[in-house]
């Protein structure tokens, strides 16, 4: 292992951010997140001990690229995946090889990109709409969702929610975070983790575990 401790990348923009929360210092080197391939050839030549990557990059295809490369080598092993946020404490461990089954891990690295607060699974038939197009909302918490809908979402793209019904029912805008195609009896859908902007997390909170799972 080499002297890097970390290699971050991210938008240059907010390169000056991340690097004072990851303390800065001779041992960090930083690469714009146009450059991956540059950030993978110092990875794999220092082997640092943290792979710090900006949220959104994080959630974009060539920063899942970049994630699904570090992973596949085993010489990298000992190189700690971060994602965190310039503008939050938000900070995760993306899981390291071998943690079940290679789509659920990717969904579960996917989703984590926001879960910053406790999940509820919801029960089915609790009706949402994106956009004012029906959807699914699988999870929920005060903070984002993680939903199903024929629409093809796009990281950073902003949405409106309506959850519930005429009984009970919460509109918020939400930020996509991460969002994959699938491909389910033969039909197309888009699965989605969403961070809300400016929630009402007391209300949120209340409908969810009213209408979570049993």
């Amino acid at each position: 292992m080499s002297d890097a401790r970390t290699i971050l990348i991210a938008a240059p923009e907010l390169i000056p951010a991340l690097r004072d929360r990851l303390g800065g210092g001779e041992q960090l080197l930083t690469f714009a997140d146009s450059e991956p391939m540059r950030a993978l050839q110092a990875i794999v030549a220092e082997r640092p001990r943290v792979v710090a990557l900006e949220r959104l990059f994080a959630a974009s295809p060539r920063g899942a690229a970049l994630i699904a490369r570090i992973k596949g080598d085993h010489s990298l092993d000992g190189s700690e995946i971060r994602v965190l946020s310039h503008d939050s404490d938000y900070v995760r461990v993306s899981p390291r090889r071998g943690a079940g089954s290679p789509r659920a891990a990717e969904i579960k690295r996917l989703d984590k990109g926001t879960r910053r607060a406790q999940r509820y699974k919801i029960r089915p038939g609790v009706a949402l709409r994106v956009d004012d197009q029906p959807a699914q909302v699988l999870d929920l918490s005060a903070i984002g969702a993680q939903l199903i809908t024929a629409q093809t979402l796009k990281p950073k793209q902003v949405v409106s929610l309506s959850i519930g019904d005429a009984d009970a029912r919460i509109a918020v805008s939400a930020r996509v975070v991460w969002a994959r195609l699938e491909v389910v009896r033969n039909a197309r859908t888009c699965r989605a983790g969403v961070q809300f902007i400016a929630p009402d997390r007391r209300t949120i909170t209340a409908f969810a575990q009213a209408h979570q799972a049993k």
